[in-house]
């Protein structure tokens, strides 16, 4: 790597890339891994001055100065995991301190997984087009930069022509062995013409775990496919989780996704969805309850590039304590892509008076023939219900927290998987700021 010399962590991680003898995998692989690490260095991490990045500061990452870990370093030492959050038909794959643990469930004939490596083989063709797509010039862009270059944990799942391959659970576990590094990971997602697949994501950290996991998921979906996605994540406060996942959508595709952030420090997902066919559904959701110093950032893209495609994203927020909550979401219709139908709205609750919600929607049209609307709120619980619900005989505590709660039920309440929607109804409770006072109360 060049280093910019603007961070220690740039130093550091770019002597972790330095000390890689040779990066492994075919020429082209090689190549992408050492263009990224270039990038890396030149661009250096993003600051207050990069736009994209401008409210969410890595003041936790710098503090803490994780190490990337070796390709060969061992995984999670032992401990019980954590209770998954769904019952999976296909089953459930592990991946424990950054790497996968364990053989990968046997799946239904349709379906494939497969750790990066192998994949590189069976799906060359697809790689070798797909994985360098993802931008890696510029600060906004250098953690996606750094996983490709240090690209060799992963897993592809592919879903073949008109099968479907039922849900899926990926199980992410961190415990204080990884607490000194960060991990790079790479998630592919591969769905044929007419395939569909539910794929969970839970993120589960030790009480006294920190480090940070830098995942990169890249989404194929072909003409007719369907893929509902959901990330439930209860990291510890000292742990940090970057995701960035980009989607590409054929004509006539849906991506679902449902984002629950109910823990970690230092928490950002950035969504990159492309409507390439016409037809294509982008639905994007998203729930955060912080509390204490938590930060949870969600960096939304949706870009409308054919006709008659409709994207929505709806987000709600609770934030206590000193937290911090960052709302960006942008939806572009280009030119000839008349008939889209685009919807944004962001609500949040502000318990406290040192709590904060940078929000910020954004509409970019030039196309005719066009419905959209957006919206974004910041306020308090209304005082009104508060009363209505006190007069019935509830303390005060007691219709605080009802009301908040249901503000996030909200979003649970849009998931098909009723189960699942009961589940985070308890965990939205629990995960509830100490107190419950609105801004501006003692």
């Amino acid at each position: 790597m060049d280093s910019a010399g603007t961070s220690p962590l740039i130093d550091q991680w770019s002597d972790a890339f330095r000390a890689v003898r040779q990066p492994t995998g075919p020429d082209w692989l090689r190549e992408l891994k050492e263009e990224a690490a270039h990038e890396f260095g030149v661009s250096g991490l993003p600051g207050r001055k990069t736009e994209a990045w401008k409210y969410t500061p890595l003041r936790m990452l710098e503090q803490q100065s994780p190490l990337i870990r070796a390709a060969e370093s061992a995984a999670f030492a032992g401990g019980d995991l954590p209770e998954p959050v769904i019952a999976a038909s296909a089953g459930i794959v592990d991946v424990r301190n950054g790497l996968l643990a364990g053989s990968l469930p046997k799946t239904t004939p349709g379906l494939t997984l497969q750790p990066m490596a192998a994949g590189i083989e069976s799906f060359s063709a697809t790689l070798q087009r797909l994985l360098p797509a993802v931008e890696l010039s510029g600060s906004a862009n250098a953690f996606t930069a750094l996983n490709t270059a240090f690209l060799d944990q992963g897993l592809i799942v592919h879903v073949a022509e008109n099968v479907d391959g039922g849900s899926l659970l990926l199980r992410w576990s961190r415990s204080v062995e990884a607490s000194s590094r960060l991990d790079n990971f790479r998630l592919v997602v591969l769905l044929e013409a007419g395939a569909k697949l539910d794929l969970t994501e839970q993120f589960d950290g030790t009480s006294d775990a920190c480090g940070a996991l830098n995942l990169v998921t890249q989404v194929e979906l072909a003409a007719g496919a369907e893929l509902g996605h959901i990330r439930v994540q209860r990291e510890s406060e000292d742990a940090a989780l970057l995701t960035k996942t980009a989607v590409a959508q054929a004509a006539g595709s849906r991506y679902r996704y449902y984002g629950f952030d109910l823990g970690g420090g230092l928490v950002r997902h950035e969504i990159v969805a492309t409507l390439e066919g016409e037809g294509a559904q982008t639905d994007i959701n998203g729930a955060f309850v912080l509390d204490h110093k938590r930060h949870v950032d969600n960096h939304i893209s949706v870009d409308h590039a054919a006709p008659d495609c409709s994207s929505s994203q709806f987000f709600r927020g609770v934030l206590g304590g000193s937290s911090r909550g960052v709302f960006n979401g942008r939806a572009l219709i280009r030119p000839g892509a008349d008939g889209s139908s685009v919807r944004q709205s962001n609500a949040n609750l502000l318990l406290s008076p040192l709590a904060e919600m940078d929000t910020k929607p954004e509409l970019e049209i030039y196309a005719d023939e066009v419905e959209a609307s957006h919206g974004a709120t910041v306020g308090q619980l209304d005082e009104t219900a508060i009363f209505y619900m006190r007069s019935r005989g509830l303390s005060m505590d007691e219709s605080r927290r009802i009301l908040t709660a249901a503000f996030c039920h909200a979003v649970s309440d849009r998931l098909q998987d009723r189960s699942l929607a009961e589940r985070l109804s308890g965990m939205f409770d629990a995960a509830m700021p100490g107190g419950l006072t609105t801004a501006g109360e003692p």
